[in-house]
Formats: structure tokens, sequence, C-alpha cells
């Protein structure tokens, strides 16, 4: 059985009875409708992959539907191949003008209709495969290889808008900057594999104990930047202490391995990005000095 859902909406019960008969014959599934009002309920109900639509119709012609369906983003996809006895050029330019794809002239072949359909169908696959690899593409682009978070370009552009954005708006935003202690331990005791093994279970660990309207991404090395925006400082400082303490609780294959992270929070105030990260860069590494696996912010100095 064809995957491909193909509506007809014609006014001719005629027409759908061929057309239906005809499609169905070369495995599609059909759905029909009598005008545009009926089309517009069968899309709701179950988005076609293409329509064959008729012109002339009573309720709702076929250029009203169409301009309908291509003003709303979950159909504008949608192939259209409109079904006219009007030829005048003016309709058919009409026609294309409201994004329709082709038209097929009444009476017609049915020879050139499941042509037509194969074309557009095939046009439409084809069009979806392109737009799943751009977005993988994309996805490729801002994402750590390793870790499979955010990279450090990203984050660095997104902290840059939720800077803007807090600024303009007045709303809280703080960001925690940490790293894994004694990282280069884990590398020199258990070797690179396990050491990677270790960053990508910590990000993931991170990324799953965040709110979506947060962000992660991997700063550098074994050193990760959370974005937290809509969150005030001493907000900022529970979510890090739940994160080390999410962290900390992580279990390794690998024998008397253990993880800890330590951590700086800052909270926007009127700082640039740079002074920022740089709050955040010293009070981490204040929670090095204190003796690791510890969360450190502004006030305790």
């Amino acid at each position: 059985m064809n995957l491909n859902r193909i509506l007809i909406v014609d006014d001719t019960p005629e027409n759908l009875q061929i057309l239906g008969m005809v499609l169905k014959k070369e495995g599609y599934q059909i759905m029909v409708a009598g005008d545009g009002l009926q089309a517009m309920e069968a899309v709701a109900a179950s988005k076609p992959d293409l329509i064959l639509l008729d012109v002339m119709m009573p309720r709702m012609d076929g250029f009203t539907l169409c301009t309908r369906l291509k003003a709303e983003p979950e159909t504008a996809d949608i192939p259209v191949i409109f079904l006219t006895a009007k030829t005048a050029v003016e309709d058919v330019i009409k026609g294309f003008e409201l994004g329709a794809v082709d038209y097929v002239t009444k009476p017609f072949n049915l020879r050139e209709v499941l042509a037509r359909t194969a074309t557009h169908l095939k046009v439409q696959s084809l069009l979806q495969e392109l737009a799943e690899k751009n977005r993988v593409l994309q996805e490729m682009v801002i994402t750590d290889g390793l870790t499979q978070i955010y990279n450090r370009r990203h984050v660095m552009d997104r902290l840059e808008v939720e800077i803007s954005l807090a600024l303009r708006h007045q709303h809280p935003l703080s960001i925690i900057m940490f790293d894994v202690d004694h990282f280069k331990n884990v590398n020199d005791t258990y070797g690179h594999q396990v050491g990677d093994q270790v960053l990508t279970q910590i990000a993931q660990c991170v990324k799953a104990n965040i709110r979506k309207t947060d962000l992660v991404g991997r700063y550098g090395g074994e050193e990760f930047l959370v974005l937290l925006p809509h969150t005030d400082n001493l907000n900022s400082r529970e979510v890090a202490e739940h994160l080390r303490h999410e962290v900390d609780s992580l279990g390794w294959e690998a024998a008397g391995l253990t993880t800890t992270i330590s951590g700086g929070v800052a909270s926007l105030e009127g700082q640039s990005l740079k002074e920022l990260l740089q709050e955040a860069d010293l009070l981490l590494y204040q929670a090095k000095t204190k003796g690791r696996n510890r969360i450190c912010w502004s006030e305790e100095g």
C-alpha cells in the first residue's frame, strides 16, 4: 500500500469516483471532499500529501481554499494541483500565484493526472528529504561532536541574545560556569576513552536536570556553561547545587572512578558579556581553591 494520501476536492461526484478509483489502483490512499469547506475539515482531520483541487465549487471555491491552506504553516507545504476548465492565461497564472504547483485541464486525461501526481509527490518527497538533511546539518553546526550538547560558538551566540533580551525587558539572567574536577587525572588513570565518556555523561546529566528554556554548552575541554534565563542569583545557586549533587551521584563502570564538578554562578547586573563571563570564571577559580566539589557566587567574596 502506498503511504501517500491524496485529497480529491470536486463538486462533481462522477469526478470524485473516477479519480478515486484510478488513484486507488495505483496504491494511493484517497480522501474526498465535495467543496472547499469539506476539504478544510478533511485536511484538519488528516493532513494529505497532495491535493487535487477543483476551481469552481459552491460555498468555497478552489482559489479561496488554496489561499487559506497556504496561509497556515501546518498546511502551506501541501502541493496543490488545480483541476480546472478555466484555461485562460490569467486564471492559470492566478493559480500559480496562490501557491499551486501545477494544473490539469478539464475534461482531464487520467494518464496525465497520474503522471503529474506521481511527479509532484516525488518532488515533495525530495524536498522533505532535503529539509531533513538541512536540519541535521544545522544541528551538527551548533552541536559539540563529543558530548552532543551545544558547542561554544552557539552557546556564546545565545548568551549574547539572552543578555540583550534580559536588559531590554528587565528580567533576571544567570550563568553557571563549571568544570570537571581533576579531569587530567581521569585521563591519565583510566585513559582518554573513559575521559570522553565522563564528559559525555556529565553533559547529558546536566541537560536532563535543567529546564527546556535553559541551555548547556561545552565551553572548552572539560569546562561547561549553563544559561539560565529568567533566573535570579538565589535560584541559580539552587540550580547549580542541584547539578553538582547530580554529577556527584553518577555511577561509573571503571573501578574507583568518581567525578565531581566545581562552578561559579554569576548574575546579570548590567555587565557586558565579557564581564559576566569573567565573573563566572573567577568564581569557578575560587571554588577550585576552596577545595573543589563546590559552587561559589559573588556574595562569598
